[in-house]
């Protein structure tokens, strides 16, 4: 995929992300997707941009309670990311394996969850998969641990 082309999908990929309404915010900067989550009791941030071999899908927040709020739900649940990743795209008429999806804390210490989303066929094949799996990422993870508000203290 050429930058042009991934430049191409990212703009159309952020329209879209905008007008839905399921992010605190959505912004292009430079060659990435960045969506703010909705409603999480810290601050986490979805990202979207191109690499060489696919989307590169992540989660990340700087905020260790957060992170560990997640992995604790899905240690109780003994779900796999990947398990409830096909769970949405299944939702959104995707019957595609979801790829492995990676957990560590990166060089700038955020805590990362992360994923390569193969690249699609041609232009609009590729902003409809772009599409499907940020919608279906945000989803799975808006369920897990306290990414759909702080609990109300009695």
């Amino acid at each position: 995929m050429t930058s042009t082309q991934s430049q191409q999908t990212l703009r159309s990929l952020h329209d879209h992300a905008q007008k839905t309404s399921i992010f605190a915010s959505v912004a292009l900067t430079g060659e990435r997707l960045e969506c703010e989550a909705k409603d999480s009791a810290a601050k986490a941030q979805y990202r979207i941009e191109a690499a060489s071999d696919g989307w590169r899908l992540s989660l990340g927040t700087a905020d260790r309670w957060l992170s560990e709020s997640i992995e604790s739900q899905l240690v109780e649940s003994r779900d796999s990311m990947e398990d409830l990743l096909r769970e949405e795209l299944v939702d959104l008429d995707c019957l595609e394996a979801p790829p492995k999806i990676r957990h560590f804390r990166d060089e700038s210490k955020r805590y990362v969850f992360e994923c390569t989303v193969p690249f699609g066929a041609d232009l609009a094949d590729d902003l409809q998969r772009a599409q499907l799996f940020l919608f279906a990422f945000e989803s799975m993870f808006r369920q897990l641990g306290d990414m759909s508000g702080a609990e109300s203290e009695e």
